[in-house]
């Protein structure tokens, strides 16, 4: 496929509007108003979609069908001035006749409508969104230009709905943020204290995620460590070296409710850290992170947590602005996260012997895949 910016996309577009605003008779003009369409992509209509396919009807007979991109998109057009109501009832009549011949490939997920004057859209795959009836975007010729981009699928990108920020995510990263400055009160700073917030993080996500068992963390610390949260910081560090201590080489009088913690490679619990100190308060303050449902938190907490951990200055000097995971979606999707995820979906489809080798070789794929972000800050 041709790959246009989308800045020149928007400047066909442009240049599309101001020289089909005064077309109006779909005999005439329509199939010349869709190859011209496809070009503002840098797409040659014959090269992608079929004027007039036939579809067998319900009632035995045939309709044609005005565009169809097999798969893809299904256009139907009328005249200037007509109602795209018509259209829209003959475009989904056609939809149910290709599911009727068994041509269920070629159903697309994509409708479009036009009168030249108007354009129509729907998305019949919406993310998120099951029932029907499907949301219908309108506008006129002359916005083409600012709706151009919800056209990706015709260069073969794919569209998404992002979503604003799940409110439970910065729930979570408010009690890290509020926890870390609790324990900074009592000077205990820098990169010990961004290792124990880690560490921490990571045990709170283990009992509520399958790791741990179920509260294992909170139960340590509430059977553990004394109210008044004096000996806190001892017992936590003693977790993180059971932690770090493979089963086997962990001593055999070791107290059986920390014993039965897992054990965790990767380094994480590795070295040793200073003991941090804590009070009543900061103790209270843990366990209601604890009690926090953290399965349902986007592990890009840790962000936000790094986010909220510095101060204005400091996170100006290092460039450390971080960036929502509704954000990041709109790069790496189309850049190569749909492209991974379309390769896993083809892999599972597989009924071959090969299968399991397939999804092997998937896995071991991934860690090999090398991406550089320069704007990367914390």
């Amino acid at each position: 496929m041709p790959t246009l910016s989308w800045n020149e996309i928007r400047h066909r577009a442009v240049q599309f509007s101001r020289e089909w605003q005064d077309a109006s008779d779909e005999r005439a003009e329509a199939q010349t108003f869709w190859n011209d369409f496809f070009e503002v992509f840098g797409i040659k209509r014959r090269t992608v979609a079929i004027f007039e396919e036939r579809v067998r009807s319900l009632k035995n007979t045939y309709h044609r069908i005005d565009l169809l991109y097999k798969g893809i998109m299904l256009a139907e057009h009328k005249s200037g001035g007509e109602s795209l109501d018509k259209a829209e009832s003959q475009a989904f009549q056609y939809i149910q006749e290709l599911a009727a011949s068994n041509r269920n490939d070629d159903i697309p997920r994509y409708i479009v409508l036009s009168n030249f004057h108007e354009i129509a859209l729907y998305d019949l795959e919406p993310e998120g969104q099951r029932e029907i009836p499907y949301e219908r975007l309108d506008f006129s010729l002359k916005d083409l230009n600012r709706y151009v981009e919800k056209f990706a699928f015709i260069i073969g990108q794919k569209t998404h709905r992002f979503g604003e920020e799940d409110p439970t995510n910065l729930k979570a990263a408010q009690l890290m943020a509020d926890l870390h400055d609790s324990i900074k009160e009592g000077n205990y700073t820098g990169a010990q204290l961004e290792r124990l917030l880690v560490r921490i993080l990571f045990c709170l996500f283990a009992e509520d995620t399958g790791i741990f068992e179920p509260a294992q963390f909170e139960l340590f610390i509430e059977n553990h460590t004394k109210e008044d949260g004096s000996n806190l910081g001892v017992q936590l560090n003693f977790l993180f070296e059971v932690l770090d201590t493979l089963i086997e080489k962990r001593p055999t009088h070791w107290d059986e409710d920390l014993a039965a913690f897992p054990y965790i490679n990767g380094q994480l619990f590795a070295e040793r850290l200073p003991t941090a100190g804590f009070n009543r308060e900061m103790r209270d303050r843990l366990l209601d992170t604890c009690r926090f449902d953290w399965s349902r938190i986007s592990p890009a907490i840790c962000g936000s947590l790094f986010q909220g951990i510095m101060d204005d200055r400091e996170r100006r000097q290092i460039g450390a602005h971080y960036t929502s995971e509704r954000d990041i979606l709109k790069v790496i999707r189309p850049l190569f996260l749909d492209a991974l995820q379309d390769e896993f979906e083809q892999i599972k489809k597989d009924r071959s012997t090969r299968r399991a080798a397939r999804l092997g070789e998937f896995q071991n794929k991934l860690p090999t895949l090398q991406f550089l972000d320069p704007a990367c800050g914390c």
